[in-house]
Formats: structure tokens, sequence, C-alpha cells
């Protein structure tokens, strides 16, 4: 199978970083928490809302990183990941994870688990992926990677972001 080459384009469209924002905020997103090591073997973790499957033949996902995160520097060196989707009742770990503070583990309920990794407690579900790729992206960096593991907790609804808000999925059937 040959591969795509993609070019930039000769302009960039001029685009309203705000409008932009304003639009991408319409997007409903999965709460997650991606978790790893750090060098000195430090859990380090970071919420993101740019998370998606890639494949299902390899099961594979994506994750777009800041440029700047502490926690994509450690995947940039291949360490395996552990995504994280919260659940209900969560919401204060996305926040924390979302801050720049130094142990945002500190105080939290987790522990090591498959591949190792630092795993959050309760999440809806957990998949353990090992990097596969790291790809620019604009202002970001996506990392893909190969699932090796999944925890699937069916008792805990997730989480979703739209709007700048975070709030329970409904039920199936359920009146919104």
């Amino acid at each position: 199978m040959s591969q795509v080459q993609m070019k930039a384009p000769l302009e960039a469209p001029e685009i309203d970083v705000q409008i932009f924002k304003e639009a991408m905020a319409d997007f409903p997103a999965a709460v997650t928490i991606i978790t790893t090591w750090d060098n000195e073997g430090r859990p380090v973790g970071a919420t993101l809302s740019a998370v998606s499957s890639l494949s299902a033949s390899p099961p594979m996902m994506l994750a777009c990183f800041d440029r700047k995160s502490k926690t994509l520097e450690c995947l940039t060196q291949g360490k395996p990941f552990l995504i994280h989707v919260l659940g209900e009742g969560q919401e204060h770990l996305a926040m924390l994870f979302a801050g720049k503070c130094a142990d945002k583990f500190e105080g939290i309920e987790w522990k090591r688990g498959k591949l190792g990794l630092p795993t959050i407690c309760n999440a809806a579900c957990a998949l353990a992926c090992e990097v596969a790729e790291v790809l620019p992206g604009g202002d970001h960096l996506i990392v893909t990677g190969h699932i090796r593991h999944i925890d699937h907790n069916n008792q805990q609804t997730p989480l979703l972001y739209h709007r700048r808000k975070m709030f329970a999925v409904p039920a199936a059937g359920a009146p919104v």
C-alpha cells in the first residue's frame, strides 16, 4: 500500500482564532486523562479532549497534545500510556489534570495498572497503549498508539465536554 503525502496549503486561510475555538466547542468530546511515567518514575498526566479511535484492525487510538505538554515529553520517548475516559463524579480530576501543578496524583485514588501504568480508579474506560507514531499537527503533536489492553466499566457513566461544560452522557432513550 502506498503512503499518501499531503502538502500544506500555499496560503493559510484567514480564520479568526476565537471563532475557531467557539466552533470547536460545539464538538462533544469524551473527557479523558492520559497518564504515563516521567524519566524519574513519577506518574504524570494531562486532560485532553482531542482523543479518538483511529483503527479497529489493528486497534489504535490517537491523542492530540499541546507541544508544551510535560506528558507529551514522556510519550515522544516511546513510553506506554493509558487513556482514561472519565466518569460521572470525576469532573474534579479533569480540572486537576488540566492544570500545571507538580504532583497531580497526590490525594487521588490511583494504582499501578496494566502495562504498569498509573491508573486512575473508577474511570468509565481505560485503554492501555504503546506509542506507534508521533506526528505534527499545527500547534499540537498527534500521538498514535496500539491498544494493548482495555478495561471497560459498564457501571460508570462517561463524561462529555460540550460548549465548555462537562456532563454525564444521558442514558440511551432518556429524554434530553
